[in-house]
């Protein structure tokens, strides 16, 4: 003879006797043992029964059937290695940090950011030496010293976006006498060939990708 609680077969004291008594003891652990709240192995636990005060790992599971996702709105971006491949938002827009712990503005307002930033400003880079782009560098704008002849090779444009740009702009004047190259990834072409010169004193270009195997000098 046993009793019954939280649907386990109980032996009853002074009833259950011998190897009955310790069966009915075993399967009782048994069943505890088994009871992590799924489908028939006791109640599901619902919302206001838990208490996460800490980061959840979902193992790299999928998280499904979610109608939105309420984000904390934070003082500034989360940045740095250790908060790479995260989505958070700051006074109001999304922001992305990359793989690289960059944190990417996605919105701005209601409108989607169009460049690194913001949808109006550029990030530039100084360029005081021949530079070779990578598909991973957030600069557009490249503000190049021509006291010296310079080389500015593309990433190839099947690796980055198609339209992606660059504005190429000689600072200080000199690009008549000290030229500036941009030369081409791979078997790319821009405007047709292998490479392209800017040869004139405060002269700018913008190259555009587009996407495939081709540069567009504008």
């Amino acid at each position: 003879m046993s009793t019954t609680y939280m649907l386990l077969d109980l032996p009853t004291p002074s009833v259950t006797v011998g190897p009955t008594w310790a069966q009915d003891v075993n399967d009782a652990f048994d069943l505890v043992d088994a009871h992590d709240h799924s489908s028939g192995k006791g109640v599901k636990v619902k919302p206001n029964g838990m208490n996460i005060n800490d980061d959840l790992d979902i193992q790299e599971n999928q998280l499904e059937n979610v109608e939105a996702v309420e984000l904390v709105d934070l003082a500034v971006a989360l940045s740095g290695a250790s908060n790479a491949n995260k989505i958070h938002a700051v006074g109001g827009d999304l922001y992305f940090t990359n793989s690289s712990g960059t944190a990417v503005q996605i919105t701005d307002g209601g409108s989607i950011v169009s460049s690194p930033g913001s949808a109006s400003i550029f990030e530039t880079s100084a360029v005081s030496g021949d530079v070779t782009i990578s598909p991973s560098d957030t600069f557009v704008y490249l503000i190049i010293d021509t006291s010296a002849a310079r080389a500015i090779t593309l990433p190839l444009a099947s690796a980055v976006t198609a339209g992606r740009i660059y504005i190429l702009k000689d600072a200080t004047g000199q690009a008549d006498t000290n030229a500036i190259t941009i030369a081409r990834a791979g078997s790319d072409t821009i405007d047709g060939d292998t490479s392209y010169v800017m040869d004139e004193e405060y002269g700018s270009r913008i190259v555009v990708s587009d996407g495939t195997s081709k540069w567009h000098v504008s």
